[in-house]
């Protein structure tokens, strides 16, 4: 009969007595009254660090095991990732999987997986201990529902947008952000409650340790991460920050309401292609009965734009902007930011009107202004002024240009004199939005009011205004009157295909009236189909 350590649950089927590497004595399996061990994977069954027992599997992944475990102790579910024996053996690996385990430790935020433990199995294979979760990840609610309606989609990245933050931070970067690894329970009665896991192939800041450098366990170059969910930076190997992460937000975002992803091929460069030089596919093409409004696929366009300087600039950012557009707005950041990644400054409240002047009155001011410099020069000398006086005359200071000056000054028309000069008319600042983005505004009278979109334009406060905008076989347009700085949002839409033309219905012959007049075939109807 085969017996068991009781501490670390490994089973000999020898006649030894004792264990070899606990030296406690063994007993049956009945004796244990545990989960009995697999013979097809040791540690179920185990006892790992004397207090927790390793009861099943329940997933693996590129780098480990994750089994259901009980801290013995406290009677606690936890869950215990474990990293496989063929790459316990590479140090590299194993410095990766233990920073897996220090990157979601160290946050601390409700929406990432809490890791509490951290030790090696009698085998030589790392684990790490982490709570234990009931639910499913969204990666099994896309493959069963294939979308997400927009309300509880944005609620989900949210909250995803919340952890991502705590973690950026700290300066610890996802980089593999994808719906197997947002873990969706119920808590507190709240159903969709997010947990982020597998921080595996996460990038953490320089400082792995108070006051000690880190060492990075990666380079510029190498290509880490799901390609369906990459950024472009990412997927060219280029230094990578924390926009990689709002990116793949993005992605998730567009994968609930089309139910797919912007980007799929068959091989692995050719989605990495895509992600590079690609524009994403409206989602109304993905999905027809999509319910996505204009402000949301705007914020979506926006977070998977190329460039990170494009992207929001933040997870805070990306939050703003959809709780915005769940609101039917657009937010600052969102209407700011043109392709260029130049920030538009706007101001928080209504511009001052600008009054053109006449270009006369310029040098009679500045005349002016430099007789009463002068005056006061002069003053400030016989008071017996200090040296701060002389600070503010360095040039040379010769009497004869200024009396010139001042003759100007005094040859001058008067103010009061002179012929009444209308005021220019109060302008206002438009920040003009289109979704899809970069599309060319026009004027109703044809000039270009900007080349391509987002971009800022003046208008007449209070004067109708009419813009077209267009880009490829997509166009769209709106009237407004502009009374205060705002954000204009135009959807562009495709041509509609011109109907088919119905076909003709044969109609019966009309009964002939009589007449006076005799008639003939030829002045009969013939139908359609009887021709």
């Amino acid at each position: 009969m085969n017996r068991v350590c009781p501490t670390c649950r490994f089973e000999y089927g020898g006649g030894e007595v004792f264990c070899p590497v606990d030296a406690a004595r063994l007993v049956t399996t009945s004796q244990m009254g545990a989960t009995p061990i697999d013979p097809e994977d040791p540690l179920i069954g185990a006892l790992l660090a004397g207090r927790y027992e390793v009861k099943r599997r329940i997933g693996e992944g590129g780098m480990g095991l994750v089994y259901e475990g009980k801290h013995r102790d406290i009677d606690k579910p936890v869950a215990i990732k474990v990293l496989r024996n063929d790459l316990s053996r590479r140090p590299d690996v194993v410095a990766r999987f233990r920073q897996e385990a220090k990157s979601a430790s160290r946050i601390g935020h409700e929406n990432i997986v809490d890791v509490s433990d951290f030790g090696e199995t009698r085998y030589g294979s790392s684990y790490f201990v982490m709570e234990f979760l009931e639910g499913e990840d969204l990666a099994n609610v896309l493959g069963r529902e294939v979308t997400v309606d927009a309300q509880r989609a944005c609620g989900i990245v949210l909250q995803c947008c919340r952890a991502l933050g705590a973690a950026h931070a700290k300066h610890i970067v996802h980089r593999d952000i994808k719906p197997e690894n947002i873990f969706l329970i119920e808590r507190d009665g709240v159903k969709d409650f997010v947990k982020i896991v597998d921080f595996g192939i996460a990038k953490m800041g320089d400082i792995e340790t108070e006051g000690q450098p880190g060492r990075k366990l990666t380079k510029t170059g190498m290509i880490f991460g799901t390609p369906e969910y990459m950024s472009p930076e990412q997927a060219a190997g280029k230094e990578l920050d924390h926009r990689v992460d709002v990116y793949a937000l993005g992605i998730i975002l567009y994968e609930c309401l089309a139910g797919r992803v912007p980007f799929v091929g068959d091989t692995f460069m050719g989605v990495l292609t895509q992600h590079l030089f690609s524009a994403p596919p409206p989602i109304v093409e993905m999905n027809p009965r999509a319910q996505v409004s204009a402000e949301l696929e705007l914020v979506i366009a926006k977070a998977l734009a190329k460039a990170p300087g494009e992207r929001y600039q933040d997870t805070a950012e990306l939050a703003e902007a959809i709780e915005c557009a769940l609101d039917g707005q657009v937010s600052r950041a969102t209407a700011m930011t043109p392709p260029t990644g130049r920030m538009i400054p706007i101001r928080d409240t209504d511009p001052v009107p600008r009054r053109r002047r006449p270009r006369w009155v310029w040098p009679v001011v500045a005349a002016a202004t430099a007789a009463l410099l002068w005056a006061w020069i002069g003053d400030s000398a016989k008071r017996g002024a200090d040296a701060s006086v002389s600070t503010i005359n360095d040039a040379p200071t010769s009497a004869a240009p200024i009396e010139a000056t001042t003759a100007v000054a005094l040859e001058a028309p008067a103010l009061e004199e002179s012929e009444p000069v209308e005021e220019a008319p109060s302008l206002v600042n438009l920040h003009v939005a289109t979704v899809p983005m970069g599309a060319q505004v026009l004027h109703a009278d044809g000039s270009q009011a900007c080349a391509t979109t987002p971009c800022m334009l003046e208008a007449v406060r209070g004067t109708p205004l009419e813009l077209n905008a267009k880009l490829g076989r997509r166009s769209g347009m709106t009237q407004i009157t502009p009374i205060q700085e705002e954000t204009v949002l135009i959807v562009l839409t495709a041509p509609k295909r011109a109907a088919r033309k119905p076909r003709k219905v044969a109609e019966e012959p009309k009964p002939l009236r009589e007449t006076k007049t005799t008639t003939r075939a030829s002045d009969l109807k013939v139908p359609e189909w009887a021709r």
